[in-house]
């Protein structure tokens, strides 16, 4: 059966979509550059005035260019790519640093925060966010300000909070493939001191792009999300208190692969041929499948956070403290055919318990911050690969400790000039009791695991662990010519802790840290009466002990290894530009050079010296308009596009040819109705006008022949 080659590709097909939206406030409009405060540094602050690269976005942003997708959010900022692939995990590569991986116990070098509190594992964000007030990606090294420590950059979501007056809102959306979405939020006091808000959201799509003929359903597009959001905000004379809470459920479609056999003469096939030159299906398009095994997700979130704020008069103490919990349940079928081979089960349960403390303030030229860390995750993995008679798979109980101190410190040397200075101590241990496996009998996920008295020979036992830890630095300056023009420059290092793949019935691996160096140079400014922002960096990053997934010929699944040294530098550009109170242009660009630099590994004969990193083009650019003109006294209209393009890109580290994908742009559109004064609007919007079909994602398996 496995003759050919397993060459698993997603692709996406942003079909146009139609929507009526209510929600309300509506947006005020003005000719000056909307100023964006945000916390990057732990501190309130302009974005023009942050020495540091970071894109920002507010509400009326995120609502209406639908930034809450991690897809519509990375075409919007340069050098940032996403991908949410066929294993339901939302991975962020940024300046070509990021995962390329579909197992879960992986952390990502892009870091999430949401309300600054970190998610440790990417699939722990797969159902999305929502009543967001407030996004913000950094680039490079994150960890003299942040209580765990990324290496690529972090993307930091923050919550709408409660409101010292009653305000209820509700937003609701229908679209294409029946896609039918409600959020609403009701926010005000309690009694005293005590504000609230609750915030819902609910998803339900019954319908997708895919026709399975096998059993002449569509899929690849049931959704059933229902999350909720709930917060109450306590302040005193000197301390305040923040409780949130929130929980989701999701159920629905994962995207399914492209079948492993549209090479072979055949025809489609209602039923379950085991002839493997019939269960392939007509060549009628993309959007065709034949599979025995829906690729269907069936997801658990929970969470509980505190975060106390105390005023000492000299400075702020906080402490944050946070509980998470996901249970990941998810199935596919890999080879996309009739026959009940590679259907693989996913099963990951992690509680995430966090706790940090942080001294900030400013004493004179001084702004200051010294904080401690502390995470600990409990993860439970179980995945099950059907293979004929047999079941490859691996189970395993994965548990990390970090601990941190870190620090962090702006002293003005004058007016214009002032110095950064930041250091981190990082120690992390992981303990690891595993099975990698071939088996007998049907393990179908979750708890209802393999018994290990069906072991066969070749399953690998492991009960081991590893120690890591490391000492960084930062190191800046920022200089202010004029109060509009904020240049800065840094040099900053960067640590991911080091660990294991278990893998499907082979050898157990392990991988030591990587180390980052990382330059930036950049310059922030306003101009034309602060109508024009205008932002370029310039940057350069060392990544030594690179960890990649890497596919060897003789091995059933790709694994994780150091494979050498990355080396990627760039540049981004960002303009916003008012030139009338009614016109606004948005436009962004990014260029990356990365490579592996220094390699002596070879992926079978196949040297990766000298090759780009998964899912990174040299360019990526985005534009986005918008137009506001007034109906009458009461009423107006306003006209968004967005356009991106995204330049060609290897998505996989062979870059064999057939790892290489085209460019693409998509085009997207808006109209907005709303009265100029009122608290309701009503929206038209279509995504990928042009119909545009791509390729995301390939996963190629050489080891299945």
């Amino acid at each position: 059966m496995f003759s050919k080659q397993n060459n698993n590709r997603i692709f996406a097909n942003s079909l146009t979509t139609l929507a009526i939206i209510l929600s309300y406030p509506a947006q005020a409009y003005s000719s000056d550059i909307e100023e964006i405060i945000v916390t990057a540094q732990k501190r309130e602050q302009s974005l023009q005035d942050v020495g540091i690269t970071i894109t920002a976005f507010g509400e009326e942003n995120i609502k209406n260019r639908r930034l809450t997708s991690v897809d519509q959010l990375a075409s919007a900022i340069p050098n940032l790519q996403a991908l949410d692939d066929a294993a339901g995990q939302t991975h962020f590569r940024m300046r070509g640093i990021g995962l390329n991986e579909f197992q879960s116990s992986f952390d990502a070098p892009v870091g999430v925060n949401v309300d600054e509190f970190f998610f440790s594992k990417p699939f722990m964000t797969s159902m999305g966010f929502f009543d967001i007030q407030r996004i913000e990606a950094l680039k490079g090294p994150q960890g003299t300000v942040f209580g765990r420590n990324t290496t690529g950059g972090a993307v930091n979501y923050y919550s709408n909070k409660p409101t010292e007056e009653f305000e209820a809102g509700i937003r609701a959306t229908y679209s294409n493939y029946k896609r039918k979405e409600a959020e609403g939020y009701i926010s005000g006091p309690i009694s005293g001191n005590l504000l609230g808000r609750l915030a819902v959201r609910v998803v339900d799509q019954n319908d997708g792009p895919y026709l399975n003929l096998f059993n002449n359903e569509k899929i690849g597009g049931r959704d059933n999300t229902a999350q909720f959001k709930g917060q109450l905000l306590w302040t005193g004379e000197k301390t305040t208190m923040l409780l949130s809470a929130h929980s989701g459920t999701q159920e629905g479609d994962l995207t399914p692969y492209d079948n492993l056999f549209q090479d072979i003469p055949g025809g489609a096939h209602a039923g379950g041929s085991t002839d493997v030159n019939a269960v392939i299906r007509d060549p009628i398009g993309r959007f065709i499948v034949n599979q025995d095994y829906n690729p269907i997700r069936d997801n658990i979130a929970r969470g509980v956070n505190l975060r106390i704020d105390h005023d000492l008069g000299w400075g702020t103490f906080s402490s944050l403290s946070s509980y998470e919990y996901f249970e990941r349940d998810q199935r596919e079928d890999s080879d996309n055919t009739p026959v009940p081979s590679v259907n693989i089960d996913w099963y990951s349960k992690i509680n995430q318990y966090t706790q940090e403390f942080r001294l900030s303030g400013e004493k004179d030229k001084w702004n200051y911050l010294f904080g401690a860390y502390y995470e600990k995750d409990d993860l439970i993995g179980v995945d099950n690969i059907d293979v004929g008679p047999v079941r490859l798979g691996d189970d395993y109980t994965q548990k990390t400790n970090s601990y941190a101190v870190f620090t962090n410190h702006e002293y003005a040397m004058s007016d214009e000039f002032s110095l950064v200075l930041g250091a981190r101590y990082t120690k992390e241990k992981t303990e690891l009791i595993s099975a990698s496996y071939l088996a007998l009998g049907l393990g179908q996920g979750k708890e209802d695991r393999v018994d290990p008295a069906t072991y066969l020979p070749g399953t690998v036992l492991s009960d081991t662990g590893r120690s890591d830890s490391s000492f960084n630095f930062k190191v800046g300056t920022n200089y202010k010519p004029s109060e509009d023009v904020t240049i800065y420059a840094s040099y900053s290092t960067g640590f991911r802790s080091g660990g294991f793949d278990v893998g499907f019935a082979d050898q157990l691996i392990e991988f030591v840290p990587e180390k980052v160096s990382a330059f930036e140079l950049g310059i922030k400014s306003l101009l034309l009466d602060n109508s024009l922002s205008l932002n370029m960096a310039l940057f350069y990053t060392e990544v030594k002990n690179y960890q990649e997934n890497a596919n060897l010929p003789t091995e059933l699944t790709p694994r994780r290894r150091n494979i050498g040294k990355l080396e990627t530098k760039g540049v981004e550009v960002e303009m916003q530009w008012h030139p009338t109170d009614q016109l606004t242009f948005n436009v962004s660009g990014g260029y990356t050079d990365a490579q592996i630099a220094e390699s002596d590994f070879l992926i079978g004969t196949i040297p990766v010296l000298g090759n780009v990193p998964a899912n990174t083009p040299k360019f990526s650019s985005n534009m986005f308009v918008s137009y506001v003109q007034p109906v009458n006294d009461k009423y107006e209209l306003e006209f968004m596009a967005s356009w991106t393009w995204i330049d060609k890109r290897y998505l996989e580290i062979e870059n064999q040819p057939d790892h290489l994908v085209g460019s693409y742009n998509t085009l997207d559109g808006r109209i907005i109705f709303s009265p100029t004064d009122g608290d309701w609007q009503v929206s038209l919007w279509a995504e990928n006008l042009t119909n545009t079909k791509y390729l995301r994602y390939i996963n190629d398996v050489p080891g299945f022949g």
